[in-house]
């Protein structure tokens, strides 16, 4: 079984006395928008939203804004296959954000940076490691740790055309980093697929990315709002550390010298992503807003490129007639579609009530589902709370996934052959 429980807290100040009151892959930042099952409601004195979600909100701003926050995780787990009656998952974190923006003077434009979570996995399990590679082996009960982590600082820029239209744009650099402890099963490479070692490996890189919106004010009451979001290539480099003494000795190389490193490539890419909501203001005190996303993991995650190079074990070396390995974890995710739904209510004069739903289809298939990848959230169940505070706010979220069931439904090449449920 899974459960996910998510809680997220922003604080937003206002620094000119012109500015008035009013998140496997994140949608929005910052209490407000998480509060609303992460669909996101323009406005005037919000920045964090503005430059995850849509840079043509940063032309609503009226006064210099800065929002940050911090997203915490919590998440649990379940494993069973043929060795594990009961493999737990356990994981927390907590992770920061933040944007500043203001107006250029009485232009139309309005500049904007952020620091923002884009992608965040992390999962560390306890299983024992079922018989596989070469001769069955098995390296007994393991720590499984596995985290991806992506952030984008990015500059954004927005330009209102008027009170029909706003447009703006973002680039931004983003950095990925990768670990991954587990007893790993070679997936493609010719000479080593199917042995199995114990690995450790961290990387981390730079790539870029860049988005683009715009608002458009239908009516007095309704707000439609576009985006995209463009593909990130990353290549990120670090070490790879491990020992393959118990599948040496399994297939008669007892003999040779178990423990390895080399340096270490991943390549990762990261979806591009189409953002459309509706946002329907009953009156000043009660908004309504729909969301849809379509990300685009068909072409990203098709598989997990892993490049060892200049490897340190003599013996090793000799087996491959290299001194480097290159492999590749099947990935075949699907494109994913979310649908949101939120509400906002204002109540009293200073406090803020929130709600909202968020569905998703699952686009890990089931032949490629591991602990590395289950990421299996489908639905989720939101509320918040936001007060002002003279010209500031405080906004607190919380989130609950319920409990989400999958499993394997053909023996993958892999290190865990078996039923699963989900990481955070």
């Amino acid at each position: 079984m899974f459960t996910r429980f998510i809680a997220a807290s922003a604080v937003t100040f206002m620094l000119c006395s012109l500015a008035r009151g009013d998140d496997f892959l994140l949608s929005g930042a910052g209490a407000r928008t998480a509060g609303t099952g992460g669909a996101w409601i323009p406005s005037s004195t919000s920045a964090l939203g503005a430059m995850a979600v849509n840079p043509a909100g940063l032309a609503l701003l009226s006064g210099p804004v800065l929002d940050f926050g911090a997203y915490g995780a919590f998440a649990t787990g379940q494993l069973l296959n043929s060795a594990n009656t009961n493999g737990k998952l356990s994981s927390a974190g907590v992770v920061p954000l933040g944007a500043f923006a203001t107006p250029l003077g009485t232009s139309r434009l309005t500049i904007g940076i952020a620091v923002l979570p884009q992608l965040l996995s992390a999962a560390n399990w306890r299983y024992t490691d079922p018989p596989g590679g070469a001769g069955g082996v098995s390296y007994g009960s393991l720590s499984n740790k596995s985290d991806i982590t992506v952030l984008r600082t990015a500059a954004g820029i927005g330009l209102n055309l008027g009170p029909r239209l706003q447009i703006g744009a973002t680039a931004g650099a983003v950095y990925n980093s990768n670990t991954l402890e587990t007893a790993y099963v070679f997936q493609t490479n010719p000479a080593l697929g199917g042995l199995k070692t114990l690995l450790d490996l961290h990387t981390n890189g730079i790539g870029w990315n860049t988005s683009v919106g715009a608002l458009v004010h239908v009516s007095k009451k309704a707000e439609f709002g576009v985006s995209y979001k463009s593909i990130t290539k990353v290549r990120s480099t670090g070490d790879a550390t491990g020992n393959a003494g118990i599948q040496f000795a399994a297939i008669g190389l007892g003999a040779a010298r178990p423990d390895f490193r080399y340096d270490a490539e991943v390549d990762n890419v990261f979806p591009q992503q189409v953002t459309t909501n509706i946002v329907w203001s009953q009156n000043d005190r009660l908004r309504f807003v729909a969301q849809g996303e379509w990300v685009n993991w068909n072409r990203a995650f098709t598989s997990l490129p892993v490049i060892l190079t200049n490897g340190n074990n003599a013996d090793i070396n000799s087996l491959l007639q290299t001194s480097g390995i290159k492999d590749s974890i099947p990935l075949e995710w699907k494109d994913q579609f979310v649908e949101r739904v939120g509400i906002e209510r204002n109540w009293l004069e200073s406090a803020t009530l929130r709600a909202g739903y968020a569905h998703q289809n699952d686009p890990v298939p089931s032949s490629t589902l591991l602990p590395l990848t289950a990421a299996i959230t489908r639905d989720t169940l939101t509320a918040g709370f936001g007060l002002q505070l003279g010209r500031g706010h405080i906004d607190i979220s919380y989130a609950i996934d319920p409990t989400v069931h999958q499993s394997v439904a053909r023996a993958p090449s892999s290190p865990v052959n078996s039923a699963v449920a989900g990481s955070a």
